[in-house]
């Protein structure tokens, strides 16, 4: 577990001085900020809901920015080969990374806090409801960073890796798109519409705590986990 640690403390670190992580953060802020203003003005309800279905579009364009870098950065400048040597296992640099990226995701969420400060300080909401939605979000971004971390282990370009990120969620997100084509009584039909993104998540965003939503977004948190290990082991062979 040190290794782990020490590997998530070095990306951590990296995130700091990364402008593009900061730059991210703003992205982020602003446009959930610009979000919430938007749904007061229209509802005037103090829910927080439609905002974290907002949340989820942007986590799905900015995340895989988030973690591009992971392993293409690596390879690009030739420190994948000294970080294999280093005294940890392979599954302890991936997960080391999968948890910077993560926690990354987590910080990207504080700006939304005032929100619900907000909310409490003119309005009487659901805290229940904006707890789910928050465990939600975050089972959402572990989801995505495994993803993106994949991707980037699979090429020492960022672009690359960002677009590798994006299509595989996106194909996650409209899943049940080619399902309902192919009709009702279809074995391939009824798993493309289990591996739907939005029906897994938004009944966090009702407040709605579904162990099968739940062990979705862990399954596929540690089936990326996996296979980018499984990816970044073949590299120590070649």
């Amino acid at each position: 577990m040190n290794n782990v640690l020490t590997i998530a403390g070095r990306e951590l670190r990296a995130y700091i001085v990364s402008p593009l992580a900061w730059i991210i953060i703003a992205l982020f802020a602003f446009f959930t900020g610009f979000i919430f203003v938007q749904i007061l003005v229209a509802s005037r309800v103090a829910d927080l809901s439609p905002m974290f279905s907002w949340i989820a579009v942007l986590a799905l364009i900015l995340t895989p920015a988030l973690t591009m870098r992971l392993f293409s950065e690596e390879y690009k400048l030739g420190t994948m080969e000294l970080l294999l040597t280093a005294p940890a296992r392979d599954w302890q640099i991936v997960l080391g990374k999968f948890l910077a990226a993560w926690i990354g995701f987590a910080i990207l969420l504080v700006p939304t806090l005032w929100q619900v400060l907000i909310l409490q300080r003119y309005g009487e909401p659901d805290l229940g409801v904006i707890s789910s939605s928050y465990l939600g979000t975050l089972l959402l971004g572990a989801a995505f960073v495994g993803v993106g971390m994949f991707s980037s282990a699979l090429t020492q370009n960022q672009f690359v890796a960002y677009m590798i990120g994006m299509i595989i969620l996106l194909f996650l997100w409209v899943a049940d798109a080619p399902a309902n084509a192919m009709g009702q009584s279809n074995v391939i039909a009824d798993f493309l519409r289990q591996v739907t993104l939005p029906t897994r998540f938004q009944d966090f965003f009702s407040g709605v705590l579904d162990s099968q939503n739940l062990l979705y977004f862990v399954s596929l948190a540690l089936i990326s986990i996996v296979v980018t290990t499984l990816v970044v082991s073949s590299r120590r062979w070649r």
